[in-house]
C-alpha cells in the first residue's frame, strides 16, 4: 500500500474492528474513505466522525473506476455485489490483514501480540505503556479504548502496535520486530481442524519474527513453553518464578488485585490493577513485557496501570454505582468466559452473580462443549441465548444453546434458555435482585443488551 499514492479507498465490512481503525487511518493521512455495513455501530460513527462515509446499504455502482483501493472484511462472502464490482472494473483489492501488514511495513518498530485470548487488553495495555514511555506508538486495538478515543491511536511513524489475528492465518501478514505470546489452546477449529495445526500456524508466525527481533512468551502457558521456550530470542513473563519478568506478592481484594513485577535487572514496584481475573494480571505482564523489549522505560508504569480501567467489552463496567451492576465482555472461548466469571466473583463478593452468555458459532460451541459446560461454575445463575451464528463460518449445528442449557442443569446448576437476546433480556429482569451482578458475555451481538439493562438500572 503506497499512501502518498492513494486518493479514494472504499472499505466493506466498514463496521469491523479491523477494517474500521484501517479506514480511521487512512483518513487521518488525509484520503478520502466510504464503505458500506449493514450495521451501524460506535465503530462506523468513529469513522464518520474523521470525515469517513458510511452507506447501510450495498450499491455497486459506488465502485466507480476512481476508487483506488478496495479492503474487505472475512465478513464478506466472495459474491459480494460491490467485491465483484471492484474485480470486474480492475481495482485494486486487499483483505484487511494485507492492508495492516502493508501500514506496517513502514515502521522500523513492530510489536504484534498474539494467542488464543488476551490480544485485545494486551495490545491496549501495550500501547498506554509506550505512551507513558514517551514512545508515541501508532497503536490498533482490536476493542475501542477511551484513553485512545476508540480503536486506533495515531502516533508516530517509529513503533506500531498491533493484534496478530490467528484465524485463516491473517497474521502471516505481518512481519513483526516484537512477537507476544499471551496463550495458546484449542480455538478456530473451523479452520484449523486441530490444535497441531494451529500450534503449526504459530510457528509459522514465530518464523516470520525479524532475525534481530524478540520473542515474548507465556512461560506459564505450556504449550508454548514447550513449543518455543527454548528459542533464542525469547523474554518469558508469568507466575512461573523462572520467568524473566515475574509475579510476586499477587493477592486479591474488594475492587483490585496487588502484585509486584521482578525483572532480573530488579523489582519494578507493586502494582495494582483495578480490573478482576487472574487472567489480566497476565495481561499486564505480558504489556510490561513487552514494553521493555522496545526499550521503553518503567518509570510510569505502574500508575499507567493503576489507571486503566479495562476496555470496550472487556469486563466493561457501565454502571458500576447502581443496585444492579451491570458488566459488558466480550466473552467466548471456554477459558475467558471461567475466567471473567471466577474475577466477577472475586472483585463483587457476598453478592449474587448471573451470567449471561451468548454462544459465538456454532462450530466453536461444539468442538468446544465439554469445555463450556465447565465454565460456569462461579455463577449463581446462567441464561444461555442461543448461538450468534456468524456469517460465512457456519456448517449444519451439532450443538445448540439448548444443549448447553440442559448439559449445565445436569450438573446441578442454576441455568434458563432463551431462544433470543430479547428473551434473555426479559429472563434477566424478571429474575434480577438488588445487589446483583450482571455479567454479559459473548463475541455477538449481545452487547447491546448490556447497554440497555445498564440504562435501566441506574
Amino acid at each position: 500500500m503506497n499512501l502518498p499514492s492513494l486518493r479514494r479507498v472504499y472499505c466493506l465490512g466498514l463496521g469491523g474492528v479491523g477494517v474500521s481503525a484501517v479506514a480511521k487511518y487512512l483518513l487521518r493521512h488525509g484520503i478520502s474513505v466510504a464503505g458500506s455495513d449493514p450495521v451501524r455501530s460506535p465503530l462506523t460513527a468513529d469513522v464518520e466522525a474523521l470525515g469517513g462515509r458510511h452507506f447501510v446499504d450495498v450499491d455497486p455502482q459506488r465502485l466507480s473506476p476512481d476508487v483506488d483501493l478496495v479492503i474487505y472484511s472475512d465478513a464478506c462472502p466472495p459474491d459480494h455485489p460491490e467485491l465483484v464490482a471492484a474485480r470486474r472494473l480492475g481495482r485494486p483489492v486487499m483483505t484487511f490483514a494485507e492492508s495492516l501488514g502493508a501500514i506496517m511495513h513502514s515502521f522500523p518498530r513492530r510489536v504484534i501480540i498474539a494467542g488464543t485470548n488476551g490480544k485485545s487488553t494486551t495490545t491496549a495495555l501495550t500501547g498506554l505503556l509506550l505512551e507513558s514511555a514517551g514512545l508515541n506508538p501508532t497503536v490498533f486495538v482490536g476493542s475501542r479504548l477511551s484513553s485512545f478515543n476508540g480503536n486506533l491511536r495515531f502516533g508516530g511513524q517509529q513503533v506500531f502496535v498491533a493484534e496478530g489475528d490467528e484465524y485463516r492465518q491473517h497474521f502471516h501478514q505481518l512481519e513483526p520486530t516484537i512477537l507476544t505470546l499471551t496463550n495458546l489452546e484449542p480455538d478456530h477449529l473451523d479452520f484449523f481442524h486441530n490444535l497441531p495445526t494451529l500450534i503449526a500456524s504459530f510457528d509459522t508466525m514465530v518464523g516470520r519474527l525479524d532475525r534481530s527481533g524478540r520473542l515474548v512468551l507465556n512461560i506459564d502457558d505450556p504449550i508454548i513453553r514447550r513449543q518455543w521456550g527454548r528459542h533464542p530470542a525469547r523474554l518469558t513473563f508469568g507466575f512461573n518464578r523462572s520467568a524473566d519478568v515475574v509475579v510476586e506478592d499477587y493477592r486479591t481484594a474488594a475492587g483490585r488485585q496487588l502484585f509486584r513485577l521482578r525483572t532480573r535487572q530488579g523489582d519494578l514496584g507493586q502494582f495494582i490493577l483495578h480490573v478482576p481475573g487472574r487472567f489480566n494480571v497476565m495481561n499486564v505482564v505480558a504489556a510490561v513485557a513487552t514494553a521493555l523489549s522496545t526499550g521503553a522505560e518503567p518509570q510510569q508504569f505502574i500508575r499507567t496501570v493503576a489507571a486503566f480501567r479495562g476496555i470496550w467489552r472487556r469486563f466493561e463496567l457501565l454502571n458500576p454505582q447502581a443496585a444492579v451492576t451491570v458488566v459488558n465482555d466480550y466473552a467466548h472461548h471456554p477459558t475467558a468466559v471461567r475466567g471473567t466469571l471466577e474475577g466477577a466473583k472475586s472483585f463483587f463478593p457476598g453478592r449474587r452473580l448471573i451470567a449471561v452468555f451468548q454462544p459465538h458459532h456454532h462450530i466453536r460451541l461444539a468442538t468446544l462443549f465439554t469445555d463450556f459446560c465447565q465454565s460456569f461454575r462461579s455463577a449463581d445463575l446462567t441464561i444461555v441465548s442461543e448461538v450468534y451464528a456468524v456469517l460465512g463460518r457456519e456448517e449444519p449445528a451439532t450443538k445448540t444453546s439448548r444443549d448447553l442449557t440442559q448439559a449445565l442443569r445436569r450438573q446441578g446448576q442454576s441455568v434458563e434458555y432463551a431462544a433470543t437476546v430479547a428473551e434473555a433480556g426479559s429472563l434477566v429482569r424478571r429474575l434480577v435482585q438488588p445487589g446483583d451482578v450482571v455479567v454479559i458475555m459473548g463475541a455477538g451481538d449481545i452487547w447491546r443488551l448490556a447497554q440497555s439493562l445498564a440504562a435501566e438500572y441506574v
